[in-house]
C-alpha cells in the first residue's frame, strides 16, 4: 500500500529569533546581514508536528528518507523576528514516492507573510 492520496493538516506556532537568523545565514554562507534569506522559511518544516505528519504519511516506507525534490518560496512580507507566527501546513501523499507540503505563514494579525510549496521524495 503506497498511502497515495492520504492527507494531513498541521497548524503550529513558530518564531525566528535573531540568533536563528544568524545561524541560518552562517549555514548558507549569506553575507548580507540586512537581508532576510529567501530560503529561511524551510526551517519551519522541521517543527516536530510537521515531522510527525510526514512520518505518518510515509509509514509504509519506514526506512525511506524524505528528501527535498523541489521547493518554491513566495514572500509577501518579511516575517518579524521574535514574534509568534502561525504556520499552517497541508500535506498530501501524492504518489508512492512523494509528499507535497503546502505551507502558509502569517503574523499574529493573520497577515500572509510567506507561502512554501515543497515536494519531498521518499528515498529508500
Amino acid at each position: 500500500m503506497s498511502g497515495a492520496g492520504a492527507t494531513r493538516a498541521v497548524t503550529c506556532t513558530a518564531r525566528v529569533s535573531a540568533a536563528d537568523m544568524t545561524r541560518f545565514r552562517a549555514g548558507i554562507g549569506a553575507t548580507d546581514a540586512a537581508r532576510w534569506p529567501t530560503t529561511l522559511p524551510i526551517i519551519w518544516l522541521s517543527h516536530p508536528d510537521i515531522i510527525a505528519a510526514v512520518r505518518d504519511l510515509a509509514a509504509d516506507r519506514p526506512s525511506a528518507l524524505p528528501v527535498h525534490e523541489a521547493q518554491t518560496i513566495e514572500t509577501m512580507a518579511t516575517p518579524p523576528l521574535d514574534a509568534p507566527l502561525s504556520v499552517h501546513v497541508d500535506l498530501c501523499r501524492s504518489d508512492a514516492d512523494r509528499i507535497t507540503v503546502d505551507t502558509r505563514v502569517s503574523d499574529g494579525a493573520g497577515r500572509a507573510l510567506v507561502r512554501l510549496h515543497t515536494i519531498l521524495r521518499l528515498v529508500p
